[in-house]
């Protein structure tokens, strides 16, 4: 990929997300979410491509995959007013229907082109193991980019816990309720080292740990050491009533960040 097909691509991108502009401020509020974390998973997937010894020309695949895994997300919340997929449409298989309906990856390589579109459609999935044949640069780039899409969503949603309850955006939470406690299933998933699935969250602390049991998804060391440094994980186990429960997951995953931490650096 050439420096300018990626300049094209930022630029089509910006003027394809205008056009869900809406006066309606819940939707406008929403839509420039997604272009600014769009914006901030480009630079994060940029920092995690260096660490770990990219090329230029690898870097703008890196980057133009970052600028392209949210694209469904501007039709889904326009026409569902939700990000939650199971209620709307996944929105990696509607960005995939826009990046072959609008024919804008044409100008690369058969080869780039089918890269992009399988990290697109496969970044939001629970596992990435046996998706498009796991390919090693299916792999690898598929890693970069669900590492930099998590650095951001914990950005975002540490940020929104530590706001006000009336300053808050419910889109974030998936509209659960806030009520007291968390889930037997989601505890067990963290404490057994598991992804937690959204199909098994309940409330507003489910979703919480959800978020936190990402770590178990975690994939380069830059990764870790950008979670430790920045402190999301403490932020979001801090808005969550302190409970005994709560202190048994917030000790189990320092533990286990150590560990992935003294692992990564054998």
């Amino acid at each position: 990929m050439q420096k300018e097909d990626l300049d094209l691509f930022k630029k089509w991108f910006l003027d394809y997300v205008n056009r869900f502009s809406s006066p309606e401020a819940f939707i406008q509020e929403n839509i420039q979410l997604k272009i600014e974390h769009t914006a901030r998973v480009r630079e994060n997937i940029l920092l995690l491509a260096k660490a770990e010894k990219v090329g230029e020309e690898g870097c703008r695949l890196a980057e133009a995959i970052a600028l392209f895994h949210d694209l469904g997300r501007f039709e889904q919340f326009m026409k569902y007013r939700t990000f939650k997929d199971s209620e709307s449409e996944n929105h990696a298989l509607l960005g995939i229907k826009v990046l072959e309906n609008t024919g804008i990856l044409s100008r690369l390589s058969l080869g780039e082109k089918d890269l992009i579109l399988k990290v697109v459609e496969c970044h939001n999935l629970m596992e990435i193991s046996g998706c498009a044949g796991d390919s090693r640069e299916f792999l690898f780039y598929s890693k970069l980019i669900r590492d930099a899409d998590k650095l951001d969503i914990l950005k975002l949603v540490s940020e929104d816990y530590a706001r006000e309850e009336k300053l808050r955006n419910p889109a974030l939470e998936f509209d659960f309720p806030d009520t007291p406690g968390c889930s037997e299933k989601v505890v067990a998933d963290i404490l057994n080292n598991r992804m937690v699935k959204l199909t098994d969250v309940r409330n507003r602390n489910d979703i919480k740990l959800l978020r936190l049991s990402w770590i178990f998804d975690i994939n380069f060391q830059a990764t870790l050491a950008l979670l430790k440094q920045r402190g999301y994980l403490d932020t979001i186990l801090s808005s969550m009533q302190e409970t005994e429960q709560v202190q048994i997951i917030r000790k189990y995953l320092k533990s286990c960040l150590n560990a992935f931490e003294t692992e990564a650096r054998a």
